[in-house]
């Protein structure tokens, strides 16, 4: 690098002071002289502090307080981590995206220059702390001789700093104020009593295993023959679809058929007479056959457009207004008959309100009906993800089996399910939802 006369006396000025700032610098202020006065000596775009023996970024230049959980952050701690454990790590060496594993080597143009310094910072008992530097330009050994001055400064300067910091003895903190701490110990030796975990959330009774009753074919519900809740038949007829369509394609199926009928009887009698019109008549008859199998299919149709009831039971939909007029797919689900005797309740649990719960785990519903008369229940089915509710709120489903069977609800109703779960100290179950929102909020 050509250096004009004079640089380095400049450079040495320089040096000296920066070592009488990081001397006469808060402690608190001390990283930020680090990260970002620096640059006076030699240019650089990126400067980190790191702890070795807290594995934490201290300080980085450009920002006041850096976001410990930003994807930077997120990247730089175990790049610092890994080069920390390299046997250069004990003195001042560049680092390239070479010297790591390639899953921290893919993100490196994202989130630094080319080349890299680690700059260990030396103490009197023992350096826990290293500066490290990112430019587009590799480093030179001028500037590595004159930064080896430096850190000694910088070194020194944050063990002073830290032992600085008085610390009162624990005995002269609590002599004199013993009560708070009997009644705090007596407090958390309450709150390590073991409770059996529980939850409310919302449950309905459903039919278990309902016989489902989807659309036969592609078209238009025109109308319903049975309300919802309505006792039913097997062979009684539930819904049918428009089968206007369907009725204009069967006279014209009807229409093509005779006219491939009457063709190939007039080719027969003219075959009489004619030999060599022979030929024609097995094409004329395979057009007729494919016409009256167009014929019945097209019948067949109009005969799946009424639907029925396969089994018996209680018919299970909402508000047949809502499907009249409606176009609707083949296979789209219309209503389920049901069996009302059998049973069994769905749950939505909350995704924050979750706890650990086993299959067979007890259940207890409270329906809005009877609420002063819980049903008991046993956990048979868990979903292993959330699904928005109509409220949109993302819940977990789960199902449960009444235990008594001669005590059934009816079908439909809806009511409060209190689940329970293991046992857990009445402290970690108290705070379990403080201590998710403060995880959501503090840095570690």
């Amino acid at each position: 690098m050509n250096e004009f006369p004079g640089q380095h006396l400049l450079r040495l000025t320089l040096l000296l002071q920066l070592e009488s700032r990081a001397r006469l610098a808060p402690a608190e202020e001390l990283p930020y002289v680090m990260v970002n006065e620096t640059s006076e000596l030699f240019p650089y775009r990126q400067a980190l502090l790191w702890r070795r023996d807290s594995t934490r970024l201290v300080a980085a230049s450009g920002v006041v307080s850096l976001e410990k959980n930003s994807p930077y952050a997120l990247w730089l701690m175990p790049m610092m981590q890994h080069f920390s454990k390299d046997p250069r790590a004990a003195m001042i060496s560049a680092f390239a995206a070479d010297d790591l594993p390639p899953e921290l080597t893919r993100d490196w143009p994202d989130w630094a220059p080319e080349f890299g310094l680690w700059v260990p910072l030396p103490a009197p008992s023992g350096g826990t702390h290293v500066l490290a530097f990112f430019r587009e330009t590799p480093w030179n050994e001028a500037e590595i001789h004159l930064l080896s001055y430096l850190t000694e400064s910088y070194g020194y300067a944050l063990a002073w700093a830290e032992a600085a910091v008085p610390v009162k003895p624990w005995r002269e903190r609590i002599q004199g104020n013993r009560r708070p701490f009997i009644i705090g110990g007596l407090i958390l030796a309450a709150a390590f009593f073991p409770i059996r975990q529980s939850v409310l959330a919302e449950a309905e009774v459903i039919p278990h295993q309902p016989n489902m009753v989807r659309a036969p074919l592609e078209g238009v519900v025109e109308s319903f023959y049975v309300q919802p809740n309505e006792e039913v038949s097997a062979g009684q007829k539930l819904f049918s679809l428009d089968m206007a369509q369907l009725q204009s394609r069967l006279k014209v199926a009807e229409e093509t058929r005779d006219i491939a009928q009457t063709e190939y009887l007039q080719m027969t009698q003219q075959a009489l007479l004619d030999p060599t019109v022979k030929a024609k008549l097995a094409g004329l008859k395979s057009k007729w056959d494919q016409q009256a199998a167009e014929v019945d299919y097209v019948r067949t149709l109009l005969e799946r457009c009424i639907v029925t009831a396969n089994q018996a039971g209680v018919t299970v939909f909402d508000d047949p207004n809502d499907w009249l007029g409606r176009p609707v797919t083949q296979g789209e689900k219309i209503l389920a008959v049901a069996n009302p005797q059998a049973v069994e309740l769905e749950i939505r649990l909350p995704m924050d309100d979750l706890i650990a719960l086993e299959a067979g785990g007890e259940v207890l519903f409270f329906s809005n009906v009877t609420p002063h008369r819980p049903l008991q229940a046993k956990l048979t089915y868990f979903s292993y993800r959330t699904s928005p509710t109509p409220a949109e709120v993302m819940a977990y489903r789960l199902k449960a089996e009444f235990s008594d069977n001669s005590e059934l609800p009816r079908l439909g109703y809806h009511g409060t399910a209190k689940l329970y779960g293991t046992r857990r100290p009445f402290l970690l179950w108290l705070l379990r939802k403080p201590l998710r929102t403060a995880r959501l909020w503090l840095p570690w």
